[in-house]
């Protein structure tokens, strides 16, 4: 169903454009604010590549980039960011020598109960006062809005 939008619909503090983007800063913003209250170390796009870590080890660089919506030069970034804090390593995939596979260290590993529960709380206080059936037309439409964009290569 398609349904005939003015011009104004796309410009102005009313944009979806907009609307999208301050909605995705302030929930990283706070997010951020979040795992540093609590004394991690990592910054909110460290805690997506985790989170998809703690979900299936061994993935590789390629995957992870798809799976956070990050291009090729930002997940290196912080995959050497994760590195270099001692979060994950490096393994080469015995099926493809030409790329790694990525895992958990020991101390990434012990980091998740603590984190998933500041992710849990910032989505309690980002979605508060919103109600679950409102909430689910919001998924409902912006994972359509992705779906009729998902042509438009990240990577």
């Amino acid at each position: 169903m398609t349904t005939k939008l003015d011009k104004d619909d796309f410009t102005g503090n009313e944009s979806i454009g907009y609307l999208t983007g301050v909605a995705y800063r302030s929930i990283n913003k706070r997010l951020s604010s979040n795992l540093k209250a609590s004394g991690n170390k990592i910054t909110s796009e460290q805690y997506g590549v985790l989170k998809q870590l703690w979900l299936e080890e061994g993935q590789t660089q390629l995957d992870l980039a798809c799976k956070t919506s990050k291009d090729k030069p930002g997940i290196t970034r912080l995959l050497n960011n994760l590195e270099k804090k001692g979060f994950i390593k490096r393994k080469v995939n015995k099926d493809d020598k030409r790329c790694n596979k990525i895992y958990l260290t020991k101390k990434g590993k012990e980091m998740q109960d603590l984190a998933l529960k500041i992710g849990n709380q910032t989505v309690i206080e980002t979605t508060s006062d919103i109600d679950k059936s409102e909430l689910q037309i919001c998924k409902n439409v912006l994972a359509k809005i992705c779906s009729n964009l998902k042509n438009d290569d990240i990577i």
